[in-house]
Formats: structure tokens, sequence, C-alpha cells
């Protein structure tokens, strides 16, 4: 999918930003669409023949859950106290450009998540035209988000990255311009050092004797924020690492017993949990995801499981004088079958499909994806066919260690019909929102009885039965 390349116009318009939470700006533009509404299953549109010239006035309301792009990261100056480092506001700094290029106002508007959103798409409100909320269903992709290329378009374009977007076999629902190793140890190089490390160790056993001697130091090993249930979906993607090839949450299919420890998704939920019994989380729920990551760029805690994404967050929350670059990224342990890192596609940008302004929100998500210096300021790599990609320098270890053997990119699996209908007997179970697959096991430990596993392996025995029996209610099996 080819978009016409933007050409240099008036330089005279002045951007004027929205930055209230939820609430688009109200429009007096309107805009003549090339592109009616599509509905799902029909051909997505293409941008091969929008005319941007003609676009001039039009106005979009884009939201996103990265409000540290629009409002700059979260720093603290020297008396502790927090501030917006508007230098770091890189969406703003985008649009900005964006308008004075094509004379198209973008009003930002920061969202917490997808639960915010979904109330306006439920009544087909047209006032949102851009959004970035990642954590749909596919079946909630096709239903409130536009087609936005094929996926053989989208192939041409971001190469097999493209299969592991949103999508339905068909159809892209959301464009991930860049791509980023993904899901590993994010930690404060000065707490491993202190307690003896110079680096994230090779192999589990030395990974967890490495955690005792930060424990025991006083220091948090591993700051999850279990406040909420979304930072225990990084167990599906380490349960890769565990069993060594990128397809364990569609072979859950092949089992009746997924739960179970023998099981790669069951084993990884298991090692989860008795980091827990261990004591190598937070003792005290963190009450927002911005104090856990204080405490990685505090020294309070030594590390983080998640992805790249979170790395100039917490590199940008380091106390004042402090070198940015004691924050670094590196592959997670050898869990048994190797030493790997995933490679992923990065950065959700969907069109709302009930936006009226379908060409005007598609220019801007192709001007993201044309930047690169924009997606390497976000944490990612830009992935686009005829892009030139700035590689962040948080991504040097993992990349060292993939080019000499100590550690394999994993690329991340693309949806098919076996992941489909892993997600729909999850969801007939009871156990697919909110990741309770995960978070059920995890919150059945008691960790004033860490040595009591009677209630988790009760609860094993549960969503195991209740797999099993959706799975034959709905005539679901693994399909080579």
């Amino acid at each position: 999918m080819k978009l016409k390349k933007v050409l240099a116009l008036s330089l005279a318009a002045v951007l004027t930003f929205s930055l209230a939470g939820c609430g688009a700006s109200d429009s007096a533009t309107t805009e003549g669409d090339s592109a009616a509404a599509t509905e799902a299953g029909t051909e997505a549109a293409s941008t091969e023949e929008v005319d941007i010239a003609s676009l001039a006035g039009t106005e979009i309301n884009v939201y996103t859950h990265g409000g540290n792009r629009v409002l700059g990261e979260e720093k603290k100056d020297e008396s502790g106290n927090t501030y917006r480092d508007e230098s770091t506001a890189y969406l703003t700094q985008l649009a900005e450009k964006f308008t004075e290029e094509t004379q198209i106002k973008v009003n930002l508007n920061v969202v917490t998540n997808e639960d915010e959103l979904r109330p306006l798409f439920q009544v087909e409100d047209s006032s949102v035209d851009v959004f970035t909320c990642p954590n749909w269903s596919v079946a909630e992709w096709a239903q409130y988000s536009e087609p936005y290329c094929t996926v053989e378009e989208g192939v041409e374009q971001y190469g097999e990255y493209a299969k592991a977007m949103p999508n339905d076999a068909k159809y892209i629902y959301s464009i991930m311009p860049g791509r980023a190793y993904n899901q590993a140890v994010v930690y404060n190089e000065e707490v491993l050092k202190a307690a003896g490390y110079d680096e994230v160790p090779a192999t589990l056993d030395e990974f967890n004797t490495m955690c005792q001697k930060i424990k025991d130091m006083g220091v948090t090993p591993i700051s999850m924020h279990r406040v909420e249930n979304w930072p225990l979906a990084t167990v599906q993607d380490f349960a890769d690492y565990v069993a060594g090839h990128n397809n364990v949450f569609a072979e859950t299919l092949k089992t009746e017993n997924p739960f179970s420890p023998e099981q790669p998704f069951g084993k990884t939920i298991k090692m989860y949990t008795q980091w827990k019994a261990d004591g190598f989380f937070e003792p005290e729920v963190y009450t927002d995801f911005g104090v856990a990551m204080d405490s990685v760029a505090y020294g309070k805690a030594a590390m983080m499981l998640f992805g790249s994404w979170v790395v100039p967050q917490i590199q940008g929350r380091v106390p004042e004088g402090t070198d940015p670059s004691i924050i670094k990224f590196a592959p997670a342990p050898d869990f048994g079958n190797g030493r790997f890192i995933q490679s992923a596609p990065a950065d959700n940008w969907a069109i709302c499909k009930f936006s009226e302004k379908k060409d005007a929100a598609r220019a801007f998500i192709e001007y993201i994806a044309n930047d690169a210096q924009f997606i390497a300021d976000s944490g990612y790599i830009a992935n686009k066919k005829g892009v030139e990609p700035v590689v962040p320098e948080l991504y040097k270890i993992a990349d060292e260690m993939c080019e000499s053997g100590e550690a394999t990119a994993l690329m991340l699996a693309g949806k098919d019909d076996n992941t489909l209908a892993n997600e729909d007997v999850l969801t007939e179970a009871g156990l697919w929102a909110d990741y309770k697959y995960v978070g059920l096991l995890f919150d059945a430990l008691d960790t004033t009885k860490p040595d009591d596993w009677t209630a988790y392996d009760k609860q094993v025995e549960t969503q195991n039965k209740s797999y099993a029996e959706y799975k034959d209610e709905l005539g679901l099996e693994w399909v080579e």
C-alpha cells in the first residue's frame, strides 16, 4: 500500500492542540472524504489516490494512550517534584510538523486505555479519527477499526512483521510502523553491579540467585505493578522462551490441560508465581505504573520484565544528574531451551471505522510511518519499506547478543485460525478478558504462606477443566 508523497505546502498554518483527557475538540471544518466508511469484509480503502492538498483545513482527533509522547516524559527535579519534560513530547512535535506541511490540524487527546474509547465506538461516535490503544480482540478490531490494508499489502510494505499486526488473516486493522526487540529484562545497571553482576545472568538458576542477592540488599528484584492485570500479559510471550518456539499460545489448543506445570504455558505462569512466593516482586502494590517505573529509575527495584517501550520512559525518570543509560535492556535468561528475545512489530495506529475523515487520518499515520527519528525517539525501529531506520541505543545489548549467537531473535507469531480458536475457548471459559488466565493463578498463592500451593493447584485444576469443557462445547481442535 503506497501513499502519494506529501508535497511541501504552505508553512503558515499554526497548530493548536487539545490535550484534555478524553474530550475531542469540536471542529467546524467538514471534509469530503474520498473513501466512504468501509464495512468489515469489503475492500480496504486505498491511499493511492488521496489528494493531500485537498485536505487542507481538515481537523482530525487523535486519541492515544502514549501520554508521555504528547505531554513529555515525567521527570523529577532536584527537590523530587515531578514535572513534564516538553522536549520529549515527540508526538506533539511531529503533529506540529505535519500541520505545517499539510495544513491538516491535529487535536491530540490522552486516554488511559481502550475502555475510555469503547463507549464512543459502541454508539458509532464519529469524533475519533485515529487511536492507538492496542488491547482489542480481533473481533473488536474488526468492529471498531477501518481495515488499514490487506495482509498482502502489509507484507509488501513491512515484511513478515505485518503478519503479527492485528489482522483477521485478510485485513490488517492497525498498522504498526515500528519494530522492536520486545519482552525482556529492563534493568538498572547500578543495582545489578551493587549485587555483583555486570549483566543479566544467562540461566534461570543464576537469575534466581541474583534476585535473592538483590532482595537481601533491601531492594525489590522485579517491579511489576500488580494493581492491574495487564503487566501479567508478558507471561504469554515468556512462555515462548520457556518452550523455545514462538507459537505456545496457539498450541495450547492441542492440550486439555494448558495450565498444568508440565505444559509451557502453565510452567511459565508457575515460574512467575514462584518468583512471587520467593518475594521477588514489590512487597506492597504500586498504586500507579509511574511509581513502578520510578522504583527502577531510582534503584529501589532492580528491573522490570517488559518490552522496549518502557525503556525510554524509565530513562526519563532517573534522578537529576544521573546518566539515563544506566537503564538497560537485555534478553531474558535461558529457561531451558535457549536464550531468546522477541522480535515484533511495534506501535499500533488505527483509523476509527466511524470517522468521517479517513483520508486525513490515513495521511497522518503514513506521515508517522515515514518519520524514522520519531519512531526511534519512541523507542522503536522504523520498519516501512524505503524508510532508513534509526536504531535507538537501547537495543545495543540485544543486537550484539543476537549477532554473536548468545541469544536468538524470536519473531512474534501472527494470528491464525488456531490463535483465534484458542481466544474463543478462553473467552467462553471466562479466562480471556483482562488476562484472567494468568491473573487468577498468580493471585491464588497467598504470600503469607509461600510454601502452600494448595489453592494454586486447585485453580489449575479449575481452569484446565473449564478450558477442556468449552473447547469440547465449541468443537474446536488444533488445525494443521
